[in-house]
């Protein structure tokens, strides 16, 4: 986050202090989809929202990052969104509205390319790609992005971005790990 001009987002606040063990659930849930982990890093979410309310109550809404699973898709299920779900059942407590921000189509995917590819990615077809339908439901708030791993910041800029350009007051992130070339 500090190497980047301007990140947009105040902060990237990290779930899990065991990233190798996190890492090892987020690939056999995103990318075995053992769905079952849903429940598992729902309840990890909420314990930790929990544990944190101070940091966190100051938030007025918890979104999903912007997934894409329509046509050319390369995964047909939004896996953030069944996180927040079994999170909203941990802990309906918590303003948890997933799918804020769009996604239109398919980007290039992070995982084994170089930062520089991630960042061309993020700044061109993603930022193209995103969009917040409903600017009401953001417009005035504090807004806390949940997304699976931070690497660099490139995903979640431009999901900032997006979300102060259509009203929201501040954005920052919400990631279960950190992960240096995710």
């Amino acid at each position: 986050m500090c190497t980047l001009d301007d990140p947009f987002f105040t902060r990237v606040h990290t779930v899990c202090d065991r990233p190798e063990e996190m890492w090892d659930a987020i690939m056999s849930y995103k990318y075995g989809e053992d769905r079952s982990w849903a429940d598992v890093l729902g309840r990890i979410l909420v314990g930790f929202l929990d544990d944190h309310r101070e940091d966190f109550e100051r938030y007025d809404v918890i979104t999903t990052g912007a997934i894409y699973v329509g046509p050319r898709a390369q995964r047909l299920w939004d896996y953030l969104s069944l996180v927040l779900d079994a999170a909203a059942h941990e802990g309906p407590h918590w303003p948890f509205a997933p799918g804020l921000i769009a996604k239109s189509g398919p980007t290039g995917r992070f995982l084994g390319i170089s930062p520089q590819a991630r960042q061309q990615i993020a700044e061109g077809e993603l930022r193209a790609a995103l969009s917040v339908p409903a600017p009401a439901r953001i417009a005035g708030r504090r807004v806390l992005v949940f997304d699976d791993v931070y690497s660099e910041g490139f995903s979640l800029r431009e999901m900032a971005r997006v979300l102060l350009a259509a009203g929201a007051t501040e954005v920052a992130g919400l990631v279960l790990t950190r992960r240096k070339g995710g």
